[in-house]
């Protein structure tokens, strides 16, 4: 079968078109025959070797379809039933891919193949990150640095059905603020205007929430826009750029630092992921999340890499298996 391999890291040119083993379902598991995967920065992280996930490999944490293969102890699934699925072991990028059934949701009949591998990472992460990790209340404010990407375009949707009483929105320039102003966001700065921007905007309080994907110089000045008791959630490193935060500054301030991480939760709390799944679908199929898909072909896979990770990138892409 036709897939995207990594063979070393570096930059987008080691993505590379080749084939690969047809997988097989085993307890648990199902077989999908991919029509669209979805494209993260996390793979781009993994690409690059920030995580040294092991080379080679095939990328893709997400991908939608039709059921080929039920694995044993497989309930509520079927071949030929379309599908949407979190696939964390990675395999997306291929013709077909190997996906636990637990992280498997069946499609609705008015979601089209494209937006069905839009949503499994960026809207399900955006759930985790505003219900689970930030505890996100009514009338709290918020922050999301990436505000154009995939997670910062559905967590401000999302923000704004749970009461937040301000969306703030960062992104890398003026084309980009002006995009992601479309999703909920009461205001989009750019990273030049970000400290002076949301002073002014919050009278010099400070938001309740911080949802950071960036790092850099970003995640520390960001930190200092927190108000007392802010938090301060960390989803990213697209920088490559950590910052340090001390004990003394977190208690002096009432200000607290927190992360997320999608697979992490999957080992944890299968539970709650299976639970924040499942919302982002109906979210998604209801029409109360809205995502802007833009397609590759499965061979443009370094074309979509290139463009995530310049910050050219708007919205969410997918690589069609078609």
């Amino acid at each position: 079968m036709r897939a995207v391999h990594v063979n070393a890291y570096g930059p987008p040119e080691v993505l590379e078109p080749g084939e690969a083993d047809v997988p097989v379902a085993g307890a648990g598991e199902v077989v999908i025959d991919v029509e669209y995967a979805g494209v993260n920065f996390a793979e781009v992280m993994f690409r690059r070797g920030q995580f040294e996930i092991g080379v080679p490999h095939v990328p893709g944490l997400e991908a939608s379809g039709t059921v080929r293969e039920v694995g044993p102890d497989v309930a509520g699934l079927v071949p030929g039933q379309r599908v949407a699925a979190l696939t964390l072991a990675g395999g997306g990028y291929a013709e077909r891919v190997v996906a636990p059934a637990a992280l498997t949701v069946a499609l609705d009949d008015g979601v089209p193949g494209d937006l069905g591998a839009a949503f499994p990472c960026n809207v399900t992460v955006a759930l985790g990150l505003l219900r689970d990790a930030a505890r996100l209340r009514e009338g709290e404010s918020v922050l999301v640095t990436g505000a154009a990407g995939g997670v910062g375009t559905a967590a401000a949707q999302i923000a704004r059905r749970m009461g937040a009483s301000a969306v703030y929105g960062v992104a890398s320039t003026p084309d980009k603020a002006a995009y992601a102003a479309d999703f909920g966001y009461d205001h989009v700065f750019t990273y030049e205007d970000l400290v002076g921007r949301v002073r002014e905007r919050t009278g010099g309080t400070g938001v309740d929430v911080l949802l950071d994907a960036v790092g850099g110089p970003v995640r520390k000045e960001a930190m200092d826009l927190l108000a007392f008791f802010g938090r301060h959630v960390v989803f990213g490193d697209a920088a490559q750029e950590d910052a340090e935060f001390t004990g003394v500054g977190l208690w002096s301030s009432s200000r607290s630092v927190g992360g997320y991480n999608l697979g992490g939760m999957v080992a944890a709390r299968p539970d709650l992921a299976r639970d924040r799944l499942e919302e982002a679908a109906r979210l998604v199929a209801d029409g109360a999340v809205r995502i802007d898909v833009t397609t590759f072909r499965l061979d443009e896979a370094a074309k979509a890499h290139e463009l995530l990770e310049s910050r050219r990138s708007t919205g969410k892409y997918v690589l069609s298996t078609r």
